[in-house]
């Protein structure tokens, strides 16, 4: 048999994510929003596998009979990154936060002590549940394309340099579930996918207002990460083999932190002692904004209150120092995050 003479491309794989259609776990069946990639992890299925070799039939080698293969109850993981538009802000934000938008913000109060749940089966919202869209080449002849319903985004990470992609900003974003979908659920037939989007977030779209600790910094470049687990509770949710019945979101804990890095000058030599002492930075911990008040602009980004856990040089065209800021939990609006 002749080698297939056609060679493809990794930029021919195409990501889309959309909110799940109706209820939670119920894939997605419209267009969905086309994320411009940056790398791509396809879903892994973490199905229980067992060799179980014994009996008659088998010789010095284990035999297909051996093999048991489980799905139902099994997670699936994936992971994709790239440009961060208005468009894929309104879903990732308030997925990864469990928040629902109010007033074009979205708030975390960290002094809370109870946790968001949800059930399999609920009416579904972008704050719930989100259906992610894979196809491989895609078209005729490729058995690659895939959608993942029932996905709850547990890890976002934006970053932005000024020096870099047009000063556009990025995301990576990593999601689970616990739908079950069925061993032959890849397909030939591509899922549809909307064309890019061009309403990029830019990191200057934040610099009007920079502080770190109450105090105005000039910014070299940022990563902002957001953590929120999920713990899938329960089984057989609606009746479906092996879904989850309740979500349940931050267990064990809700965690945001920014990574800057800013101009070194004696507005910020006092953090290298409050970094070893763990104290509070005075509020707001870290905030970029379009507006003086974030709360009257239409980009911000703020922790009211936070903690130094790294501090160090960053030796570029000038010296900058590089903060990891992580948030606490000391007042109701301990995360506020707004896109206008």
């Amino acid at each position: 048999m002749a080698i297939n003479a056609v060679f493809n491309s990794s930029k021919e794989m195409t990501v889309g994510v959309g909110l799940d259609a109706s209820n939670v776990g119920s894939a997605f069946a419209g267009t969905y929003t086309q994320i411009e990639t940056d790398s791509i992890t396809p879903p892994t299925f973490n199905d229980v596998r067992v060799e179980r070799r014994g009996g008659a039939t088998s010789g010095i080698m284990t035999s297909t009979a051996d093999h048991f293969i489980y799905t139902p109850g099994a997670t699936i993981e994936g992971s994709v990154s790239g440009f961060l538009t208005d468009e894929l802000h309104a879903i990732l934000i308030p997925a990864v936060t469990g928040v629902a938008i109010s007033s074009s913000a979205y708030t975390v109060d960290g002094t809370t002590t109870s946790n968001v749940t949800f059930q399999h089966n609920d009416s579904s919202a972008l704050n719930k549940t989100l259906t992610f869209a894979y196809n491989g080449v895609g078209g005729s002849g490729f058995e690659d394309c895939i959608a993942i319903p029932g996905c709850v985004v547990t890890s976002l990470t934006l970053s932005g340099d000024p020096n870099e992609d047009g000063g556009r900003m990025k995301f990576d974003a990593s999601w689970t579930s616990r739908t079950p979908v069925a061993a032959n659920a890849y397909s030939t037939t591509a899922l549809t996918m909307g064309a890019y989007s061009t309403s990029y977030v830019f990191l200057g779209d934040y610099s009007v207002h920079s502080q770190i600790g109450d105090a105005d910094v000039l910014l070299k470049s940022l990563s902002l990460t957001i953590e929120n687990p999920v713990v899938f509770g329960g089984f057989g949710g609606n009746g479906t083999d092996g879904a989850p019945m309740t979500y349940v979101r931050s267990v064990p804990g809700f965690v945001v932190t920014a990574n800057p890095i800013v101009k070194y000058d004696t507005t910020l030599d006092g953090l290298w002692d409050l970094s070893r002492a763990a104290t509070t930075l005075a509020s707001p911990a870290f905030e970029i904004s379009d507006n003086a008040d974030p709360s009257a602009g239409n980009r911000s980004f703020s922790i009211t209150d936070g903690i130094i856990t790294e501090i160090g040089w960053d030796e570029g065209d000038y010296l900058g120092l590089s903060l990891a800021i992580k948030g606490t939990g000391d007042t109701s609006t301990s995360l506020y995050i707004r896109h206008a």
